[in-house]
């Protein structure tokens, strides 16, 4: 067995970068899914502020119905159901967890005070800051997530 060159080492350790950014594209969901996943969220803060009669009828159903089809999409059945490559389970790292913890608490901190101090319109604008938030960081948080998981 012989040394590999500087040249060779770099080709080889830029070929496991490139694999492991592929591995991760291929195990996450698609940008359409998470941009559907916010439209729906920012639908539901609507639908919670201009028809609060539906949301007090309906919106338990609409909730669970959606964490159905989020815990489906995880089971084999279900991906291929959802026509998902199934992806293998990687636990996120304790740092990205507390990140993901933080920005949901600050949310609903954030729409509980607005709700607390009677600012008009707080569903709508918590639904839209939600919708837009997993909408436009879901995709980088994803990535972020399965790279770190296949480069352990």
């Amino acid at each position: 067995m012989k040394t590999p060159t500087p040249d060779e080492a770099r080709a080889a350790l830029r070929d496991v970068d490139r694999r492991r950014n592929q591995t991760a594209a291929a195990a996450g969901r698609s940008r359409w899914g998470w941009i559907v996943a916010g439209v729906l969220i920012a639908a539901y803060g609507v639908l919670a502020d201009r028809a609060p009669h539906f949301v007090r009828t309906w919106g338990s159903v609409v909730i669970l119905l959606l964490l159905l089809v989020a815990l489906v999409g995880n089971t084999r059945l279900g991906g291929s159901l959802l026509r998902r490559p199934v992806r293998p389970r990687i636990t996120p790292d304790p740092a990205s967890l507390l990140g993901l913890l933080l920005v949901l608490a600050a949310l609903i901190v954030g729409t509980t005070i607005a709700a607390a101090m009677e600012v008009p319109h707080v569903a709508l604008w918590s639904g839209l800051a939600g919708g837009v938030l997993v909408a436009a960081a879901g995709p980088w948080w994803q990535r972020r997530v399965l790279t770190r998981g296949t480069g352990r």
